[in-house]
């Protein structure tokens, strides 16, 4: 029992470091946040209009999607921190630009109750092209958004 305990104390300071450790450049300048329309007014007046400050979640403290490529490997990330223990849903695609549209090549699903959740996979890439992680949030109930900046493979 302790030592999962520990096992837990370790991965969420882990997150943690990650998360502190990313570069701003690399989602502070794509971030889209889609407003639920259960969502409250006030709520989607918190988030702004690309007014160069970051939004205001309900629940959420932070989200964050990226994506890496390497050769042939596409390394796809996403993360979301409640402000308080809450389920955090985390639904993650990895997405090629075909002529214009977003096509989902393969996508993961990951839950957690104890206010947050990371996935981190990899797929190699079979097909030349642009490619993005697109993420889908459920954070306490309040839906979000996140793209990551445009790789090409």
């Amino acid at each position: 029992m302790r030592q999962r305990w520990r096992q837990k104390l370790l991965a969420a300071l882990t997150l943690f470091a990650v998360l502190v450790a990313l570069p701003a450049s690399s989602y502070a300048s794509v971030q889209e946040v889609t407003p639920d329309a259960a969502q409250p007014k006030a709520a989607r007046a918190a988030q702004g209009g690309g007014s160069g400050i970051d939004p205001q979640y309900v629940n959420a403290s932070r989200i964050t999607a990226d994506l890496a490529i390497n050769g042939s490997n596409a390394h796809a990330y996403a993360s979301a921190i409640a402000k308080r223990v809450c389920r955090v849903t985390v639904t993650m695609r990895l997405q090629y630009n075909d002529n214009g549209t977003w096509k989902t090549k393969v996508s993961w699903v990951g839950a957690s109750t104890n206010g947050c959740k990371t996935l981190a996979e990899d797929f190699t890439l079979t097909q030349r092209g642009q490619y993005r992680t697109y993420a889908i949030f459920d954070v306490g109930g309040e839906n979000l958004t996140y793209k990551s900046v445009v790789q090409r493979y």
